[in-house]
């Protein structure tokens, strides 16, 4: 029922897509208030050189781009190549290609800026290359199955986190992609690195580490900017050549500063709703984990 209703609303025109999407941000800005508390904390310890208007300005934006994001991604069970390469421009495809026609394969980290869903779809679409997606399994399986196909519709492989060293050492002599959102906060568990981001000591996955080192794959910086509504901008940076060290938190370091660049451009892009900052690494330490 709930799948057959966003099959629905993905074929609604553009102009009505995206009224929907300004109506439900209304509605979750100031009267559900969804993570209100959390989005202002955020934003506050983030920037705490910008006014109490700035970061007003900067939440009605975020919830803005926060919807349409939601609304754009269910959009991908309708929409065509020939509609997404419209809105969504890879600047310098020549960069990851020039390393996957050398017969070296890549590992790209991006993050939730802007539409992370159309930024895969693009480079699957573009890249004669397979791509490796690591994604989180939801736990409702039916969901879980629906937004796989939804990440599979133009060609990328979604790889389950806890599959992905098995899959790279299965496809070791193909060459291929492998993209990664290394933004996310790592159960207490999984803490192995602490970096400054954002003025603040913050917990990261350290995926770019190990696979990079493991498999010495060069480590691409995929960027997204929204140059107007419902259109982006794709640009990929070299984060670190050959060699990369097997030790080490080097390509964590460097994706850091990069993603930290990212967001002070364009703030309201990223997904200030996350509890990024729900560890200390006080709590991690007297629980033993290592940092």
């Amino acid at each position: 029922m709930v799948q057959a209703f966003l099959r629905i609303v993905s074929k609604l025109p553009f102009p009505l897509l995206y009224g929907l999407s300004s109506f439900t941000a209304f509605v979750l800005q100031y009267i559900v208030r969804y993570r209100a508390k959390v989005i202002h904390e955020n934003l506050r310890n983030s920037f705490p050189e910008k006014s109490l208007e700035e970061i007003k300005k900067i939440t009605k934006d975020f919830y803005l781009n926060l919807t349409d994001v939601s609304f754009e991604s269910l959009k991908l069970i309708s929409m065509n190549r020939e509609q997404l390469e419209k809105r969504v421009r890879i600047t310098n495809m020549e960069l990851p290609l020039s390393v996957l026609d050398s017969g070296q394969s890549n590992l790209g980290l991006t993050s939730h800026l802007c539409n992370w869903e159309w930024l895969l779809q693009i480079c699957a679409i573009k890249s004669p290359y397979p791509i490796d997606a690591v994604y989180k399994p939801l736990h409702n399986e039916k969901m879980d199955k629906f937004i796989y196909n939804l990440r599979a519709r133009f060609g990328a492989n979604p790889v389950a986190m806890k599959d992905t060293l098995r899959e790279l050492i299965k496809n070791r002599k193909t060459v291929r992609s492998m993209a990664m959102v290394a933004d996310q906060t790592p159960p207490h568990s999984e803490i192995q690195h602490w970096g400054t981001f954002l003025n603040q000591y913050t917990a990261f996955y350290v995926g770019g580490d190990k696979i990079g080192g493991a498999m010495q794959m060069p480590v691409l910086f995929v960027g997204m900017k929204r140059v107007k509504r419902g259109y982006y901008e794709v640009t990929f940076e070299t984060l670190k050549n050959l060699p990369i060290a097997k030790d080490g938190h080097e390509v964590t370091e460097l994706y850091i500063k990069r993603l930290e660049a990212a967001i002070k451009e364009q703030p309201s892009n990223w997904l200030w709703s996350h509890k990024r900052w729900k560890h200390s690494q006080a709590k991690v330490v007297r629980k033993g984990t290592v940092v």
